[in-house]
């Protein structure tokens, strides 16, 4: 189910995440060195180096299909581009490390309730056999 073979933590070292969108960012970084050690392709993007946030933003919100989308891509979420990567950690995961869009992001929702990011790479690393 969470098979992916690049993934990209957007993150902000100058925000906390906010309250509704709560994400253990030091746990966050530890499970992405472990993905990395395990071969995957895994990288945490500080949101406050990168020039264009919303190239990333737009992919969050345009790559994955509808099954897969994020709650950067609901309805009535137009105030989330200034959130992403900021007060609401995201992550985007490739199924193949060459794709140029993701195939699924976090946090989305998934049977009526949010996976937020820690839950989603908590998955990913049981899956890989790295937890």
């Amino acid at each position: 189910m969470y098979k992916f073979e690049r993934i990209e933590l957007y993150y902000s070292s100058s925000v906390e995440p906010a309250e509704e969108s709560p994400c253990d960012l030091a746990e966050a970084l530890k499970e992405m060195e472990k993905l990395a050690s395990g071969g995957v392709d895994a990288k945490a993007i500080n949101v406050e180096d990168l020039r264009d946030v919303f190239r990333a933003y737009h992919k969050a919100t345009m790559g994955p299909d509808l099954e897969h989308k994020s709650i950067f891509s609901e309805t009535g979420s137009a105030h989330y581009e200034e959130s992403f990567g900021r007060t609401i950690p995201a992550l985007l995961c490739y199924a193949k490390a060459n794709d140029r869009s993701p195939s699924a992001v976090f946090p989305k929702r998934e049977k009526g309730r949010l996976i937020m990011v820690n839950e989603a790479l908590e998955r990913i690393l049981q899956e890989k056999g790295l937890k």
